[in-house]
């Protein structure tokens, strides 16, 4: 719904790849000169340019078979990890030891270096006030990326 935050809504990679532009103070000139193609970003979707620059800004990239697709919180954290490491040419601090998290079974392997720097980082924190869980397969709220961002700005 236009004009309404909705904060317990999921939030996209393709929302996050706005933020990301706007991050990187909205490069004209390299949305200009992005020509990737995935085959589930239309070209007339709102979205579509945003995702165009972050794919051939080597921060994203699709999810298999030329596609963008799912929203999940490890994928999040995984572009969250690539904006800082690959755009921003950030040193990436160490990460924390996931071992105590009953749900790291559930997480990606490919994901796990960017899931332990984002809860070093205290960007990620546990989503369960029960115990120590990543929840990596479920999507993240609108909400929640925007608590991660803040800490990511503070800390990037």
């Amino acid at each position: 719904e236009e004009g309404v935050f909705g904060p317990s809504a999921p939030m996209t990679r393709a929302m996050l790849m706005t933020v990301f532009y706007q991050l990187a103070g909205a490069p004209a000139q390299e949305m200009a000169g992005a020509s990737a193609v995935l085959s589930d970003v239309p070209d007339g979707a709102w979205f579509a340019p945003y995702v165009r620059w972050a794919v051939s800004q080597n921060i994203a990239s699709g999810t298999g078979a030329g596609t963008f697709s799912p929203n999940t919180r490890e994928q999040l954290v995984v572009l969250l990890y690539s904006f800082a490491a690959n755009y921003q040419g950030k040193a990436m601090a160490p990460g924390a030891d996931l071992s105590g998290y009953a749900d790291l079974n559930q997480s990606s392997t490919w994901a796990r270096e960017a899931l332990s720097w984002a809860v070093g980082q205290g960007i990620l924190g546990s989503s369960s006030a029960g115990g120590l869980t990543l929840s990596p397969q479920r999507s993240a709220t609108r909400a929640e990326v925007a608590a991660m961002l803040r800490v990511f700005s503070e800390k990037m």
